[in-house]
């Protein structure tokens, strides 16, 4: 009697099915964590990055004018934990203060924009603008956004801070 041969195994189209599916499961997980990290926006000058992009030199340009007209004050980018005020101060070239202007400020943080607090609303007085009050509850660094429009010129200032 004649042993029957013993057949080779092939683990080739198993190796490539296994492949497949680890691909599968890699882009499925990449998607996953793609959707609980949304893209942040650009917070430079409030708007979103395509905008931005888009728009860049008509916002520089922009930001050229009202500098040659305006200089802008932040004196408050010193906050602190609780209740806090922005005050912003808008001179003219000779140094005069400025009135009529419609301001915005954003405060952001760095990383994210969970905890990003708007201000829209100032009075003006003594050649200061005023925000309404507002309370930080997070430590760490924060950005202030400032943008100013005034008789058509449009102006943005940046700072940073450390809230402690």
């Amino acid at each position: 009697m004649e042993s029957p041969e013993k057949k080779e195994a092939n683990f080739w189209p198993y190796a490539i099915v296994g492949m497949i599916l680890t691909v599968v499961m890699l882009g499925a997980w990449t998607i996953k964590v793609a959707l609980k990290n949304p893209v942040q926006l650009e917070n430079s000058y409030m708007m979103k990055y395509q905008d931005v992009d888009e728009k860049i030199n008509e916002i520089l340009e922009k930001q050229r004018l009202f500098d040659m007209k305006y200089s802008m004050a932040l004196d408050s980018n010193r906050l602190k934990l609780g209740k806090n005020r922005v005050e912003v101060k808008l001179f003219d070239k000779n140094g005069m203060p400025v009135s009529g202007a419609k301001i915005k400020v954003l405060l952001t943080r760095p990383d994210t924009a969970q905890y990003d607090i708007e201000l829209d609303e100032f009075t003006y007085s003594d050649g200061r603008y005023l925000s309404r009050e507002f309370t930080l509850e997070k430590r760490g660094r924060w950005n202030i956004v400032a943008k100013v429009e005034l008789g058509g010129d449009e102006g943005f200032k940046k700072y940073r801070t450390f809230v402690e």
